[in-house]
């Protein structure tokens, strides 16, 4: 952090409006970004690249504009982390304009990327998206929900350890520890649409589980290239909250266990979602990043002993839930999944549609390696009753 952020220069000046403002201490080069909330300006200071954003002139009689860039300061001041952009200075301008000077992140952004590319690999994606789910746990911890993540909202910058995305934008935070003054322009929602949880829709509370279901949106969107639920526009409101929750799988070729972590997240219900950012993160390296050389890890296996038709059914309710098939015979089958990335309440739920067969899910452990499964689940009678009874059966501890 620098001391400058917590001084209030009294030297700026500003042009007219529309020309290039002028701040005593930095040498303004260009205009590198504008949107209906303000300007970004690139400039240097004592030969450092900084990035300057400044609120448009309409707006300094907004209280909710003012309120969006205090609470943007407040934010990145109270958040010291690798993965979030730095406040370094802010004031106002002669004219009543507020500016903060954050640090010059070089890179594209995420939607650039995307747009170019149409679709990043899994293991690509889980690289993007672990540096955001820890900074917004950092950031959870502190009081601060993001509102607004999304792919325009990420610069995908380098420095000696690669690539490092950077969070930007915390005007739309939410600061949990304090009421504060409220952000009412918009009603009854705040963020961008196509970025929001359901309760952001209908203006209710919000928390981590809010930048959570976000998350969920942008691993689809890296994974798939496109939104989540289609163009913006009613009908994607009206998905994002009644909607069947979107399968990567059913849109490019990958692994289907993918597809239960991302449907977890987006669940309609943030008591459905994952709790914290970090746990949607391991349970997503867990189907994207499976154990390796022999290593074993907690699974839930599934054992289902019937006919054709019932294994069949079996089979499908497995592979929606990200189980991997381990073992087929004639009669039955063995399927598993990381505990972490395992739903088992839904799991049983639809288990239990079957009739006329002996159905297991247990709590045991294996190693999975792409499609091979090896290790104590595959032998059922240490993790299940035997004999087993017809119907289904369910670990007390799961």
């Amino acid at each position: 952090m620098s001391d400058s952020r917590n001084r209030r220069p009294t030297g700026g000046l500003s042009a007219l409006a529309g020309s290039t403002p002028e701040i005593a201490g930095y040498k303004i080069e260009r205009l590198i970004g504008e949107g209906g909330f303000g300007q970004v300006w690139r400039a240097t200071r004592d030969g450092a690249l900084v990035a300057i954003k400044i609120l448009h002139l309409e707006l300094i009689r907004s209280h909710d504009a003012i309120v969006r860039f205090e609470r943007e300061l407040e934010a990145t001041e109270r958040l010291n982390h690798h993965n979030v952009v730095r406040a370094l200075d802010h004031g106002t301008l002669e004219d009543g304009r507020p500016y903060l000077v954050l640090e010059y992140v070089e890179g594209p952004s995420l939607r650039d990327v995307i747009h170019e590319r149409g679709s990043l690999p899994p293991g690509e994606m889980l690289a993007i998206l672990e540096p955001l789910c820890e900074a917004l746990a950092a950031a959870h911890t502190l009081g601060l929900v993001h509102r607004d993540v999304k792919a325009s909202n990420v610069i995908l910058g380098h420095d000696t350890a690669g690539t490092r995305p950077v969070l930007l934008d915390f005007g739309l935070v939410k600061l949990l520890d304090q009421d504060g003054p409220g952000l009412t322009s918009s009603r009854s929602m705040l963020g961008t649409p196509a970025a929001m949880a359901p309760e952001q829709m209908r203006g209710q509370p919000v928390d981590a589980r809010t930048d959570v279901y976000a998350l969920g949106l942008l691993a689809y969107h890296m994974l798939t290239g496109a939104p989540a639920f289609g163009a913006p526009g009613v009908v994607q409101s009206y998905l994002q909250i009644h909607g069947p929750r979107p399968r990567p799988s059913s849109k490019v070729d990958v692994d289907p266990a993918i597809d239960e972590p991302i449907a977890r997240a987006l669940a309609p219900d943030p008591k459905q979602r994952f709790a914290t950012t970090l746990e949607m993160l391991e349970a997503l390296r867990a189907v994207i990043r499976p154990s390796q050389g022999g290593g074993e890890q907690d699974v839930v296996a599934l054992y289902v002993e019937g006919g054709p038709a019932e294994l069949a059914q079996a089979a499908a309710i497995a592979s929606t839930a990200g189980l991997t098939m381990a073992l087929t015979a004639p009669d039955s089958l063995i399927a598993v999944g990381p505990r972490a990335g395992v739903k088992v309440a839904s799991l049983a739920a639809k288990l239990g549609e079957i009739t006329a067969a002996k159905i297991a899910v247990g709590a045991t452990q294996a190693t999975i390696t792409g499609s091979v499964v090896d290790g104590p689940a595959l032998d059922v009678e240490g993790w299940a009753p035997y004999p087993l009874a017809d119907g289904l059966w369910v670990a007390p501890e799961l």
